[in-house]
């Protein structure tokens, strides 16, 4: 099924979707876009290329209140957060970022071990993915393409826009996509030639050039495992690093949270925060010892992470080749660059 509806309508299905549960989607800010919850339909932009911090916060927020408790003399009340979850529409994500959401799915619901709040929250929402403009070229940092990831990819999306001209085509990829593409009761039906316009979009993603080089998922992840131990290596591509953790901060695929809590005299909260494992003290164990005292350490924990453990657990690279940890490095580290010099060493 393949609708269409003018750009300029789009505050019109914002406001249709609000009817229907909470609508997530980019919306203007003063250092960019990024993903909101939408209180007023007007919010809604989809005028930009990609967000600063990437949607995966729809799932997995930054912040989450588990279980809140009150302590007595000799007891301890402790009450659940109630998980309250209604239905929710993603809407303007970017075919490499419904690819992170697969990646976290492994992690989060994937290897029998379920976190129901991820769980919850991927059940309740529908992704509208949305293709990239190929008419202008990918940002420098970007190297989606190479990962196999194509400009204009439906998959994983529940629907799928691709703009023409002053259109938004929408196509269902899966039964909850049509489900609701056909609820929206969106009068106009696309013609042939539109259908036809969608399809050579979604070719011509595949073929959109970003960043390249030769990464082969297996290849690579042997070579990180031969250059563990080349300290020389490690120390020449982290010594400008900060260990302030904002790549990981951005980056769709870092899942590492921690669970502290926050007391104030009788009364706490249990919650769950991102974590990041640039941070000094993420390995700070209780008896004082931290393996991961080094920055070179830290940085091939993260990069080997993703290029060679994941490989070889759950034979997947953990990026998707977005370029948020290079665009928005203070000191401009870049991931690609270290991968192709660890293939070229």
């Amino acid at each position: 099924m393949l609708k269409k509806t003018a750009i300029n309508k789009a505050t019109e299905l914002a406001a249709a979707l609000m009817e229907k549960g909470t609508l997530i989607a980019p919306v203007k800010e003063d250092a960019g876009f990024n993903f909101r919850e939408i209180s007023d339909a007007k919010q809604v932009d989809l005028n930009f290329h990609n967000t600063i911090i990437s949607p995966k916060s729809a799932f997995f927020p930054q912040t989450e209140d588990f279980v809140r408790y009150q302590t007595g003399k000799s007891i301890l009340e402790a009450t659940p957060v109630e998980l309250n979850i209604k239905p929710a529409f993603l809407f303007g994500v970017r075919p490499c970022d419904v690819k992170s959401f697969e990646i976290m799915d492994i992690h989060f619901s994937g290897t029998g071990l379920v976190d129901p709040y991820w769980q919850k929250r991927r059940e309740a929402t529908t992704v509208f993915g949305y293709a990239f403009d190929l008419d202008k070229p990918a940002e420098a940092e970007e190297f989606y393409q190479t990962l196999g990831i194509g400009a204009a990819d439906p998959e994983g999306s529940d629907i799928f826009m691709v703009k023409k001209d002053n259109d938004l085509l929408m196509k269902a990829i899966t039964p909850r996509g049509e489900k609701l593409l056909t609820g929206l009761n969106i009068p106009s039906e696309a013609s042939a030639d539109d259908e036809k316009y969608f399809d050579d979009t979604v070719a011509a993603g595949r073929n959109f050039k970003t960043r390249s080089t030769c990464v082969d998922a297996r290849a690579t992840a042997k070579k990180f495992e031969d250059l563990f131990h080349n300290t020389d290596f490690w120390e020449k591509m982290s010594h400008a690093c900060l260990s302030c953790g904002a790549c990981t901060f951005v980056c769709p695929t870092c899942y590492c949270f921690d669970i502290c809590d926050e007391t104030l005299f009788s009364r706490g909260t249990r919650r769950r925060v991102w974590d990041a494992c640039m941070f000094t003290d993420f390995t700070l164990e209780a008896s004082g010892h931290n393996p991961r005292t080094k920055v070179y350490q830290r940085l091939r924990q993260k990069v080997c992470h993703k290029y060679s453990y994941h490989v070889r657990k759950y034979g997947v690279i953990s990026c998707v080749g977005c370029g948020r940890c290079t665009r928005y490095c203070p000191v401009n580290i870049d991931i690609f660059s270290i991968v192709e010099e660890a293939v070229k060493a």
